[in-house]
């Protein structure tokens, strides 16, 4: 199974052994955030690969070396950087959130929510990784199904309820869409 994600534009991109192998149209033409940060002022498929390709350089996105730990924030309002401030105020007990090459996971470590969350776009589907999944079970984190990945939010939060946490915040991400669909 590869793994799908909706980024800049809207658009879905496939993510096969660490190469990108399929580029959508964009549903969106244009970002301020991307024309601010990167002039981009036509979004094409080009700027989703270089998006893309850019996030596994620079991370490891859906690579064993996945980059986990991060305590820089990329913007100031994003779900990652608010969450990571949540827990280190202990506004938050932990989080519920996607990541590529483990799908659901829960974390109280704020550089591990920062890590996996300052540069996901809406991850649709994701297969394990073996060396995701024991990078974020080393830094504290669980994951809810190492064996299929799955992103399943409910699930998390029920887990996280169940682990005893109550403040929980659950990012929104997308999640396979035929199972949410079925929910």
């Amino acid at each position: 199974m590869p793994h799908v994600m909706e980024l800049l534009g809207k658009a879905r991109v496939v993510v096969k052994d660490g190469r990108v192998v399929e580029v959508g149209e964009p549903e969106i033409e244009w970002c301020p955030l991307f024309a601010k940060l990167r002039g981009v002022q036509n979004i094409t498929r080009e700027d989703v690969k270089k998006s893309i390709e850019s996030r596994i350089r620079d991370v490891g996105m859906f690579t064993p070396g996945r980059k986990l730990l991060e305590l820089d924030t990329y913007v100031a309002f994003g779900a990652s950087e608010i969450m990571m401030s949540c827990l280190r105020r202990g506004f938050l007990d932990t989080t519920v959130t996607a990541c590529d090459g483990a799908g659901t996971v829960i974390a109280s470590n704020p550089a591990l929510v920062q890590g996996i969350g300052g540069r996901m776009s809406g991850l649709i589907e994701t297969e394990p990784i073996g060396g995701v999944i024991e990078g974020i079970q080393k830094f504290g984190g669980t994951v809810l199904d190492p064996s299929t990945a799955a992103i399943d939010p409910v699930r998390g939060a029920k887990k996280a309820a169940e682990l005893g946490y109550r403040k929980i915040a659950n990012r929104g991400f997308c999640g396979n869409r035929q199972r949410v669909a079925k929910a």
